[in-house]
C-alpha cells in the first residue's frame, strides 16, 4: 500500500514537473513585448480569484491563515528573483540553475536534524559540478543568473515548510491554506508593480493619463493565453499538487523529483525560444539531470514516521488499579497496544 501511495505521490509531481518548467520559457517570452511586472500581476491575481471563496470561509482560522502567508511570503520571494532573473539570463540556463534547489533543500533539512543519505550529497555534488558546467557554455554569467539561483533558494525554503505545515493541516483545509498562500503572491505582485512604477520602471503605471481607447486596446493585446497558462496551471495547480503530496513524501524527495524540471524546461527553450548549447552545456546538463536520479533513486531518505506510527511504537503507559492493595496504582510499561491484554492478566494473576 505504501509503495503504491509513493507511486502516485511521484505521479503527481512528475505531472507538475512538466507545467512548471514550460513557466520559464513562456515568461522568457511575454517579457520581450511587455513590463513583466504589469503580466505577473494579472498572472497571480488570475490565480487568487478561484481561491477568495475558500479564503473567506476559513477568516477565522488564525493557524491556517498564518501559515498561508507565510508560504505565501516565500514563494514570492522565489518568483519575484525568478522574473527578475530571466530579464538577462537564458531561460534554458535559468531552468537548470533552478536545479540547486536539488542541493539546497537536503542541505537545509541536514541542518535542522534530518538523516540527510550520502547517496543524495553525492547527487548533490554532481548536479553542481553540472550547473559550473553549464554556465561555462552559451552565452556569459550575468547578474540575472545570481537572481536565479537565489529563486532556487527561496524555492527550497518554501518547499521546507510547505512539508512541514501539509503535515499539521487537515486536508479539507488545503484549498484555503492555498488560497492564502497565492493571495499574497497575488498581493505582493501588486505593491512590485506600484514600486516600481514611483521609480519610473513601469511605462504602464501611468493609468490616470489612460484614455478608454487606450485602456481597451491594452486589454485586447495583452497576452491572456499565457496569463491564465501560467496562472492556473503552473502556478495554482502545482502548489496544490505540491502541497497534497508532501503529506507523504519528504521534502528532500520533491526537490529531487523536481531534477527533471531543467530537462523540460530546457526543451520548452530550445523549441520555443531556438535557445542553443555547446559541448560542455549538454555535459553539464547530463550531469545535473544524473545528479537529481542518482538521488532520487538511490538516495531517498527515509520516511518519516506518522504521528500514530510514533505512538504505536512508543511504549504506552497504563495505569491499572490493584483492588488487594486497596486503591494504589502501578505503572505498567507495553510496548505495543495489542500485548496490553495478556500483560494484565498476567499482573492479575500475581
Amino acid at each position: 500500500m505504501l509503495s503504491l501511495l509513493s507511486t502516485v505521490v511521484r505521479l503527481n509531481h512528475a505531472s507538475s514537473d512538466i507545467r512548471a518548467p514550460s513557466n520559464i520559457p513562456v515568461l522568457k517570452e511575454v517579457e520581450a513585448i511587455m513590463d513583466p511586472a504589469a503580466f505577473t500581476v494579472v498572472r497571480f491575481a488570475i490565480s487568487a480569484i478561484p481561491f477568495i471563496p475558500f479564503v473567506w470561509q476559513a477568516r477565522g482560522d488564525v493557524c491556517t491563515r498564518n501559515a498561508g502567508l507565510e508560504l505565501g511570503f516565500w514563494v514570492s520571494l522565489g518568483y519575484l528573483m525568478q522574473a527578475l532573473g530571466l530579464l538577462t539570463s537564458d531561460a534554458g540556463r535559468a531552468s537548470f540553475i533552478s536545479t540547486f534547489t536539488v542541493v539546497l533543500v537536503p542541505l537545509l533539512d541536514g541542518m535542522f536534524g534530518a538523516e540527510v543519505p550520502a547517496l543524495t550529497w553525492f547527487g548533490a555534488v554532481i548536479s553542481i559540478l553540472g550547473v559550473g558546467m553549464l554556465e561555462s557554455s552559451g552565452s556569459p554569467p550575468c547578474v540575472g543568473d545570481l537572481l536565479n539561483f537565489l529563486s532556487a533558494v527561496f524555492f527550497g525554503v518554501h518547499m521546507l515548510r510547505t512539508e512541514h505545515i501539509s503535515r499539521s493541516t487537515k486536508r479539507e483545509n488545503f484549498l484555503a491554506l492555498l488560497g492564502y498562500e497565492v493571495c499574497v503572491i497575488a498581493l505582493s505582485s501588486i505593491i512590485w508593480y506600484f514600486i516600481g512604477g514611483c521609480f519610473g520602471g513601469m511605462q504602464e503605471f501611468r493609468e490616470l493619463s489612460w484614455t478608454w481607447t487606450m485602456l481597451w486596446n491594452w486589454i485586447v493585446t495583452f497576452p491572456w493565453i499565457p496569463a491564465l497558462y501560467t496562472g492556473v496551471f503552473s502556478t495554482g495547480l502545482c502548489l496544490w499538487i505540491e502541497m497534497a503530496a508532501m503529506r507523504d513524501v519528504s521534502a528532500t524527495e520533491t526537490a529531487i523529483i523536481y531534477g527533471l524540471e531543467p530537462v523540460w524546461g530546457a526543451g520548452f527553450a530550445w523549441f520555443l525560444l531556438g535557445e542553443r548549447w555547446g559541448a560542455a552545456g549538454w555535459i553539464g546538463a547530463a550531469l545535473v539531470l544524473g545528479g537529481s536520479l542518482t538521488v532520487q533513486i538511490f538516495g531517498s531518505s527515509p520516511r518519516k514516521p506518522s504521528e500514530d506510527e510514533e505512538k504505536s511504537e512508543s511504549g504506552d503507559a497504563l495505569f491499572v488499579s490493584d483492588k488487594q492493595n486497596s486503591l494504589s496504582t502501578s505503572l505498567v510499561s507495553v510496548s505495543r497496544r495489542k500485548d496490553a491484554p495478556g500483560l494484565l492478566k498476567k499482573r492479575h494473576h500475581l
